[in-house]
């Protein structure tokens, strides 16, 4: 059984392109806007040093970039890469019998 939660509901993401992933095709929510991560790529270094050095939490930043009108460039750019990033997560995860058994023991 898979453990992640509601892992038929998950949606994909995928480059704008001409590629076809028929095989993924009902899992396909929509398509990645590259431009608002590159756009704002140092924003997100700073953003992430800033974390990571403690110079502030990260529940904080998640509060002000809510306060943010909902098109704020920065949140935009983050939301695009959280898409990849759990897109790249979903897709290892249905590939590797390896990642879902470590997962699982961890979970137990």
């Amino acid at each position: 059984a898979p453990r992640i939660r509601d892992l038929g509901d998950t949606k994909l993401y995928i480059p704008k392109g001409d590629a076809a992933y028929d095989a993924l095709k009902p899992m396909i929510g929509g398509t990645l806007n590259i431009k608002h991560v590159r756009a704002h790529w140092d924003e997100i270094l700073r953003l992430a040093t800033s974390i990571k050095q403690g110079t502030v939490t990260a529940s904080l930043m998640l509060r002000k970039l809510g306060s943010y009108p909902r098109q704020n460039g920065l949140a935009v750019a983050l939301r695009e890469l959280g898409r990849i990033e759990r897109t790249l997560f979903i897709l290892d995860w249905l590939q590797s019998v390896e990642l879902r058994r470590r997962v699982h023991a961890g979970l137990n």
